[in-house]
């Protein structure tokens, strides 16, 4: 922390924190507008291009514990400057891919920087901030996502509309050096790093099963289980095991199973994993069903996914007021409730009135309007007090994971569904698109029921009270 920083000191670092927030934000929704359009472009299927969402989230799940933990030894500085950098530098070569190999290689790149600055924005407020301006800060960062994700669906329809795709990723470029200047100006200097201690070898394991795992739930839906996916199973539960073996016996580990193993802990998990997946992959089909079924063109689309940000910034605030009278667990069982209304009014969505689109598209909403401050909090809360430090960094990645496997499974209920697997976006009626569809809302209901589920029949508060006894 740094000692009684002046007025302006402080100014500039709720800057940094908003903007890295906000970079964070605009980039998980600008791109889901013009998703539709890059599939065209690139002659791919529906599914394919679930990738470009996919790849993007597992780059940022499978590096931030790394990053978190780099900046938290003393490198914070080094990380969020990079972190603006790699994001900016990503951006750029995604405007100008020539393929869609790498379009997804250059959205890694985006990744890595998004994983740098997730990682780094919010320890500012932890470290350099003075105790009583480190809620202010961390709220910044709140407000700085929201915004962000508020913007980015209108942002991406309209430069989507009046320009190219590209631009989605070209309007990063000033925001990302705008952001190494203020970071180079408003951060103290790193001191002391130390790059001994962390668990590098489980990360990597970590790493290489999500990229598998993900693959392959994605892939076997929609073209079939083959001699590839068995292999990549195989991948899988080899370097699931190695993880787990590697985690029990690492001196630094990256996850301590131990803190978790109260099952009202594991439900906590579980409910923020579906939550997050059945969100992104519900985010992820509605514009091809807003442009393909309902003819709206790209800032139509995007000004109707906005509606979602505004709903939560709207609810965020009293809601956040309320939930320590009542309690997080309280306010998840909500949050899961409006998850299973979004999911049952989309899967009754048909090709005439927009009615049922438009109340999935406000229930995605209020999902995090009564969610946003709970999830997070419950999973913490049920952990032992002194192990809370080790649950912190797994909500952003259960955040990130989630949406990853989200965009990947629903891409596959899709193909599934549809039976369109090799058909490219343009080729596709709005019949045989309704189909497939359907049939990824019907099962991400069933999914958001068994999260309701998981909510309602643990209690964490009573199991930490039993503990205390």
């Amino acid at each position: 922390m740094i000692g009684h920083p002046g007025k302006r000191a402080v100014m500039l670092l709720y800057a940094v924190i908003a903007l890295a927030a906000f970079v964070d934000g605009l980039d998980g929704t600008i791109v889901t507008t013009a998703l539709p359009d890059i599939a065209q472009a690139f002659g791919i299927t529906a599914a394919d291009s679930s990738w470009v969402i996919t790849v993007y989230f597992l780059v940022m799940a499978g590096l931030i514990l790394v990053f978190g933990k780099i900046s938290d030894e003393g490198a914070l500085k080094r990380v969020l400057v990079l972190g603006f950098a790699a994001f900016t530098a990503g951006s750029l070569l995604c405007a100008f891919s020539w393929s869609f190999p790498a379009l997804l290689a250059f959205r890694a790149v985006q990744g890595v920087g998004a994983g740098m600055l997730s990682a780094s924005g919010i320890m500012i407020a932890v470290k350099y901030l003075p105790h009583r301006l480190m809620s202010m800060g961390l709220s910044i960062s709140v407000l700085g996502y929201s915004v962000g994700g508020a913007i980015g669906p209108v942002l991406g329809g309209v430069l989507t509309e009046f320009f190219a795709w590209e631009w989605i990723f070209l309007i990063n470029v000033p925001i990302g050096i705008a952001g190494v200047i203020l970071a180079l100006r408003s951060v103290p200097k790193d001191f002391g790093f130390r790059s001994s201690g962390f668990d590098w070898p489980g990360s990597a394991v970590l790493f290489v099963a999500m990229v598998s795992g993900l693959y392959v739930v994605e892939s076997i839906p929609s073209r079939g289980f083959d001699m590839a996916s068995a292999a990549l199973i195989a991948l899988f539960a080899v370097s699931s095991a190695l993880f787990i073996f590697r985690e029990r016996r690492a001196p630094e580990p990256v996850l301590r199973f131990p803190v978790f193993r109260r099952p009202a802990t594991i439900a906590a998990i579980a409910v923020f994993l579906l939550i997050n997946l059945c969100w992104m992959g519900a985010f992820f089909l509605l514009p091809f069903y807003m442009q393909i079924v309902l003819g709206y063109d790209v800032m139509m689309t995007g000004a109707v996914l906005a509606i979602q940000s505004v709903v939560t910034l709207v609810m965020c605030v009293p809601v956040g007021k309320m939930i320590p009278r009542k309690g997080n667990r309280h306010y998840v069982i909500l949050a899961c409730a409006s998850l299973v209304v979004m999911s049952a009014a989309a899967a009754l969505a048909g090709d005439g009135s927009p009615i049922p689109m438009l109340v999935s598209v406000v229930f995605l909403g209020v999902i995090w309007g009564f969610g946003g401050g709970s999830f997070g909090s419950r999973i913490v809360d049920s952990v032992p007090s002194e192990n809370k430090g080790d649950a912190s960094p797994v909500v952003s990645l259960v955040i990130y994971l989630g949406s990853a496997i989200g965009s990947a499974l629903y891409s596959g209920l899709f193909a599934l569904g549809s039976g369109s697997s090799g058909t490219p976006i343009a080729d596709l009626s709005p019949e045989v698109f309704m189909s497939g569809f359907t049939f990824a809302l019907i099962a991400g209901t069933a999914i958001s029921i068994l999260a309701l589920f998981l909510s309602w029949a643990f209690n964490e508060e009573k199991e930490v009270r039993e503990d205390r006894l």
